[in-house]
C-alpha cells in the first residue's frame, strides 16, 4: 500500500489529516459523520445483489414467487401502480412486464447487513423491537420506479419453521426514508421505522402447524400493505424498569468515522445499532434490559480492510463496560459470518 509523501498532525477533528503509510493510524473521532466516511460505505460492500422476478402487469392478479420457491410470495392486483415525479403522480398502464427487485430480512444478520436496527422513535423516547423478518421492494418499469395507488394494496405470504410459538402481537412498518429515497444498499441518515396506519387489523397473527416435535410451520399473511421499499412486521420488546446502559470501547484507530456496534438479542431478530459518544471515543445504548444475554458485533472499514468482532454477554450487568478487540477479514468471510447470525 503506497503511502503520502508529506503528512501533517493538526489537533483540529473538523479538517482532512493525512497519515503515513497506513490508514490504521488515523485515531481522530469525529463530532458528526459524512456520507464517505468508511462506516457509512460498509453497507454497500455487505449488502448482496437483489433478488429479480418479473411481473406481468396485465395480469388480473399476479402472485410472485420470489427466488422460485413458496416461502415468499407477493401477490399484486392488476392495475394498482403509479410512477411520481417532482411530487406528480401518474397511474400506470396495465401493459407489459415490470421487474421486481427484492431484498429479504430474513435473520438478525440481515439487519446488520443493511445497518438497519429494530430501533424506532417514539416521540424523542428510543423503542425497541423485535421483528419477524421483512424486506425491500422495487417495482421498476421503464426505469422508473412505481409506488402503489392511493386506495390500492397488495399481500404477501411468508414462511419460516423453528421451535417453541410463532410470534403474535405483530404491527406491519414501513420507513420513512430520504428524498429522494437512496438505493437498498447506501446508508440513509434519515431512515425511521413508522408503524402502518392502517388499523383494520391493527395486529397480524400467524397461522401455524406442527411439523415435528416442538418444531412450527409459521405462515405470515400481511394484508393490505399501501407502501413498498422498507416493510418489516415487528413487536415491541418490554424492557420494564430494568433497562441499563451498554457500552463499549476499542483499541484507538477503530473510531466512530469507521466502525458500526450491534447488540443481539439471543433467540429472537432484535438488533440494536450502538450510538457514538463522541466525549468518551465509545459507543453505546441504553435500550438493553439488565440480565439480558446478547451477542455484541462491530463491524470496521479501515482502508480496503474489514475487521470482526464479537463479544458474548450471558447476563447484562447494569452499566457493563466492555472492551472489544477486532480481528482482520475478508470480505467473503464477514458476510458468511453475517449469513449466519
Amino acid at each position: 500500500m503506497s503511502g503520502c509523501t508529506s503528512c501533517t498532525k493538526e489537533v483540529s477533528v473538523e479538517e482532512f489529516i493525512q497519515y503515513q503509510n497506513n490508514p490504521l493510524n488515523d485515531t481522530v473521532w469525529s463530532t458528526s459523520l459524512k456520507a464517505t466516511d468508511a462506516v457509512n460505505t460498509i453497507v454497500t460492500d455487505l449488502m448482496p445483489p437483489v433478488e429479480k422476478e418479473t411481473l406481468n402487469l396485465e395480469n388480473t392478479l399476479s402472485e410472485i414467487k420470489v427466488g422460485g420457491n413458496d416461502s415468499f410470495r407477493i401477490s399484486f392486483a392488476k392495475d394498482i401502480f403509479t410512477s411520481v415525479e417532482n411530487g406528480v403522480a401518474t397511474p400506470v398502464k396495465p401493459e407489459g412486464n415490470a421487474e421486481i427487485q427484492i431484498f429479504r430480512i430474513r435473520r438478525t444478520g440481515d439487519l446488520i447487513k443493511c445497518m438497519r436496527s429494530t430501533q424506532l422513535k417514539n416521540g424523542l423516547t428510543n423503542v425497541l423491537t423485535e421483528t419477524v423478518g421483512g424486506f425491500f421492494i422495487r417495482v421498476i418499469k421503464d426505469g422508473k420506479e412505481l409506488s402503489i395507488k392511493d386506495g390500492a394494496n397488495y399481500q404477501l405470504k411468508w414462511i419460516e419453521t423453528g421451535i417453541g410459538n410463532p410470534k403474535e402481537n405483530l404491527r406491519r412498518y414501513y420507513a420513512k426514508e430520504s428524498s429522494p429515497a437512496p438505493a437498498y444498499n447506501v446508508t440513509d441518515v434519515n431512515f425511521e421505522w413508522k408503524p402502518d396506519t392502517y388499523t383494520i387489523p391493527t395486529e397480524i397473527k400467524p397461522e401455524y402447524g406442527p411439523i415435528g416435535t416442538g418444531n412450527y410451520r409459521y405462515i405470515y399473511y400481511p394484508t393490505n400493505l399501501t407502501s413498498l421499499r422498507w416493510v418489516t412486521l415487528q413487536r415491541d420488546v418490554q424492557l420494564g424498569s430494568t433497562a441499563t446502559r451498554l457500552t463499549t470501547i476499542f483499541p484507538p484507530n477503530f473510531t466512530n468515522k469507521n466502525t458500526a456496534v450491534f447488540a443481539c438479542y439471543k433467540n429472537q431478530k432484535t438488533a440494536v445499532q450502538l450510538d457514538f459518544d463522541y466525549t468518551s471515543r465509545s459507543f453505546r445504548t441504553d435500550l438493553l434490559p439488565s440480565g439480558a444475554e446478547i451477542k455484541i458485533i462491530s463491524i470496521s472499514k479501515i482502508g480496503n480492510s474489514y475487521y470482526l468482532s464479537e463479544k458474548v454477554v450471558s447476563k447484562l450487568s447494569s452499566g457493563s463496560i466492555i472492551k472489544l478487540e477486532p480481528e482482520k477479514i475478508s470480505l467473503a468471510k464477514l458476510q458468511a459470518y453475517l449469513d449466519e447470525q
